[in-house]
């Protein structure tokens, strides 16, 4: 059973509704937790016989709005969706939560409730951004907003288990990123980071601009939560740009349409590659259940395919799996974050 904040979302419910119908339709048993009434109106206007899907309502009274002070939110709005969802995967009601609502109230419930793995300073949001030769794993994207140098740090353990296990990485190269490649660059945690990362991490190549982040050979990208998510946004502002122009310019003459209409499957692979929805948003790696943060203006398309993500982890068990091996990485690294502590003091001194 997949929790799902039917009400967390630009365009909830209805985008959060259409997608749900689509995974039940696949056969993944969904509970959509908001409004019973608008739920069922949504449900009744795009399909009828929904009553025959594994669809099922959990009426909630309140809504964690996207402009709520996430922590405020979550102790005050108990009978809200998110909460209340996040609520049925620790009452074992459910065994993922799903939404595309207020990020960070997402973040502050899945740590009171679901709670953090041991050893875990700040859970954090990971995702592959495609570049020119595959693709590189960036965390974090918006969970922390403000982060300590050792929280990045560990960003970059979190985000080395995680690409070993999806890519069969044995050594994944790690980056920081920062606004200049040499090592005095950065702000003042960024450069404190990198002091760590170059003594605990041997893949650590040190800092990439955001400019080179395409090019690089780095198959991990460490960064703030602040940065990561502003550098998201960039990369799909610039690419439903670029996506705009090509349109305009089609429009100038009756040959520029012609040869956008032959060009129209390479667009089309264009648009495709730059498509958030595809990736059904991002795991928050960190916490002791599977919790899937997308995009706050996801499309039908993208809630489907994160519900989907969600049902996949569960029946792979891949947040276990992760959480242990996670663990015993975080342990075999506490010796040498004790060294790289006396190391770095004895350097200041």
């Amino acid at each position: 059973m997949i929790a799902v904040d039917a009400m967390g979302g630009d365009f909830a419910p209805r985008v959060t509704i259409l997608g749900a119908i689509s995974a039940a339709k696949k056969g993944i048993a969904i509970t959509l937790f908001g409004d019973e009434e608008q739920i069922k109106n949504l449900l009744n206007e795009y399909e009828a016989g929904w009553q025959h899907l594994p669809l099922f309502i959990e009426h909630c009274s309140e809504v964690v709005a996207m402009g709520d002070e996430p922590s405020r939110a979550i102790l005050q709005k108990k009978d809200s969706s998110l909460v209340r969802a996040m609520n049925a995967v620790i009452e074992g009601k459910a065994q993922a939560f799903v939404s595309a609502g207020n990020s960070g109230a997402v973040l502050v419930a899945a740590t009171l409730t679901v709670g953090r793995v041991p050893g875990v300073h700040r859970p954090a949001i990971g995702n592959f951004l495609p570049k020119k030769r595959g693709e590189i794993f960036c965390m974090d994207l918006g969970a922390n907003t403000d982060c300590r140098p050792e929280y990045l740090e560990q960003f970059a353990q979190m985000a080395h288990v995680y690409v070993q296990m999806t890519k069969n990485s044995t050594s994944p190269k790690i980056a920081l990123l920062s606004n200049g490649a040499e090592a005095y660059k950065g702000c003042s945690a960024v450069k404190e980071a990198y002091k760590l990362l170059e003594i605990s991490q041997p893949h650590f190549i040190g800092n990439v601009e955001a400019r080179d982040i395409f090019d690089t050979d780095a198959d991990i990208l460490v960064c703030d939560g602040f940065v990561g998510n502003v550098l998201l946004k960039s990369i799909q502002g610039t690419a439903k740009l670029l996506m705009h122009w090509l349109q305009q310019e089609a429009e100038q003459s009756w040959w520029s349409r012609a040869y956008f209409a032959l060009g129209y499957k390479l667009f089309s692979s264009l648009k495709q590659r730059t498509d958030y929805a595809k990736y059904g948003g991002a795991l928050l790696l960190g916490v002791n259940a599977p919790v899937i943060i997308a995009h706050g203006s996801s499309s039908a398309e993208a809630m489907e395919q994160a519900i989907m993500r969600a049902d996949d982890n569960v029946k792979s068990r891949f947040t276990q799996l992760y959480n242990a091996s996670l663990q015993e990485q975080l342990a075999n690294a506490q010796p040498m974050r004790m060294q790289t502590s006396t190391y770095l003091v004895k350097q200041d001194e």
